[in-house]
């Protein structure tokens, strides 16, 4: 197929997708940007397009993949929204409450109680409390060695501690 055909194609066949993603109840913004991804998939594999009896079926395959995709992404991104809340409930943290460092993470003051925190610290405390890695998991994720990553916590668990014993004196650090 060339960039002609495809693009009479195009004109075609993208309007047509962002009705079927509309239809399996997706916004309209979303379906769009599905439907755009599928034709820069199509774009693509557009030699191969040639020889298919239909290119409209594999691009509604493709989008239908897309569709399944955002919905698992969307249902995981809730489900992950409604556990940090509970965490939130569960462990309510104050000036004198918990130090427990998930429960920190899970606060609304984490970017707070980070922000003076190397970017290392920073994503390796984020990366373990917040997303609940483990110590190799986030040495992965960061491309250090997993000692390294045990530093990382262990200063940041000292900073946290600092500032969750005297919310005060940090304050007056962060001023100086």
């Amino acid at each position: 197929m060339n960039d002609a055909a495809y693009d009479e194609f195009f004109r075609d066949a993208y309007p047509r997708l962002v009705v079927m993603g509309s239809a399996m109840s997706v916004e309209r913004h979303v379906a769009q940007e599905l439907a755009q991804e599928t034709m820069l998939r199509a774009y693509h594999h557009r030699a191969d397009l040639d020889g298919y009896d239909s290119p409209m079926a594999w691009c509604r395959r493709v989008m239908g993949n897309l569709l399944i995709d955002a919905h698992r992404s969307r249902t995981a991104e809730e489900s992950a929204v409604a556990r940090m809340q509970a965490r939130t409930d569960t462990h309510p943290v104050s000036g004198t409450g918990s130090s427990d460092p998930a429960s920190i993470a899970a606060s609304a003051r984490w970017n707070d109680l980070v922000g003076d925190l190397t970017p290392q610290q920073r994503l390796a405390a984020t990366l373990y409390y917040a997303e609940d890695q483990s110590v190799k998991v986030t040495a992965e994720t960061m491309d250090i060695a997993t000692g390294t990553v045990k530093s990382a916590l262990s200063k940041a668990r000292a900073n946290l501690r600092r500032h969750l014993s005297d919310p005060d004196a940090s304050a007056e650090e962060a001023r100086s």
